[in-house]
């Protein structure tokens, strides 16, 4: 969990050299979230402002909606851990027709993750994700933390719900990110956790971004700097992840698509799906 050093950087830029990808020229909007997210580690938008229009979005909640009304196994979760709040309503394994992965595969989408990175990213894991009030303190990801996912990654998160402070919504320190110069380590438990006292000796409490949002709001971080979700106090939150790393990351693969059709993909979307250039 140290801190990447420039030498680090350069080292899996060279890892990661066939996927590099030259600094492109992106439509405005586009191009404003890259050079958030370069300078802060995290931008908030709306989905539809990166997608171009709402009708993808608009399928995408009513898969949400449909997912989040089955009926759930409330089976007792360890004490302490993630379960106790947070459930996986979909991941793992997606037919190409889902629009959870039209959205995670859209050509803007994987120029904003590409932008950030400059590289061809491989889309690693696509979840739906709710999670829960509950009592007594924050716990696990409610404290802050940085993901040893990758040197640099991007998750894209997408609210299918209201997500007010008492939903529990993404928060981010600012600048905390590996390209940022907040790198300092706040002090931390022995699963480097820290608290908000903590963290605020590093960031100030009044500079963290809490991603508030109504139903469409999209995030873009770099979950290498470090963030929580805000625990959560009377509401729900259900959002959409999505995760983007190199070609050399720490963790191994968790997503499959069904259907693929391979010679329709674009090359960031071959990478993004197959993991390697196109033949």
């Amino acid at each position: 969990m140290g801190i990447a050093s420039t030498i680090d950087r350069a080292r899996w830029r060279l890892r990661n050299r066939r996927r590099f990808v030259p600094a492109l020229a992106l439509e405005p909007r586009l191009a404003i979230l890259v050079d958030g997210m370069r300078r802060e580690g995290v931008v908030i938008t709306q989905i539809e402002t990166v997608l171009g229009d709402r009708d993808l979005c608009e399928r995408a909640a009513v898969r949400a909606r449909k997912l989040f009304e089955r009926p759930r196994d409330r089976a007792e979760a360890r004490a302490g851990s993630k379960e106790t709040f947070k459930t996986k309503l979909a991941a793992g394994s997606f037919d190409a027709d889902d629009p959870f992965v039209q959205i995670a595969l859209h050509p803007r989408v994987l120029a904003v993750a590409n932008g950030y990175l400059r590289l061809r990213s491989t889309l690693r894991a696509l979840e739906l994700w709710l999670t829960e009030p509950t009592p007594g303190p924050a716990i696990q990801t409610q404290l802050w933390h940085r993901d040893g996912d990758d040197l640099l990654n991007v998750k894209l998160f997408v609210y299918f719900s209201d997500v007010t402070r008492a939903a529990g919504p993404f928060t981010y320190a600012p600048r905390t990110h590996p390209l940022g110069d907040r790198r300092e380590l706040p002090e931390h438990d022995a699963e480097w956790r820290s608290t908000d006292e903590q963290l605020a000796r590093v960031v100030p409490g009044d500079e963290w971004l809490v991603c508030e949002g109504l139903p469409g709001t999209a995030v873009f971080a770099d979950t290498c700097g470090y963030h929580k979700q805000l625990k959560p106090t009377t509401d729900e939150r259900l959002m959409l992840v999505a995760h983007y790393v190199s070609g050399t990351p720490y963790v191994p693969h968790a997503l499959e698509l069904q259907g693929i059709d391979d010679a329709a993909l674009t090359a960031d979307q071959y990478v993004a799906v197959f993991d390697r250039a196109r033949s």
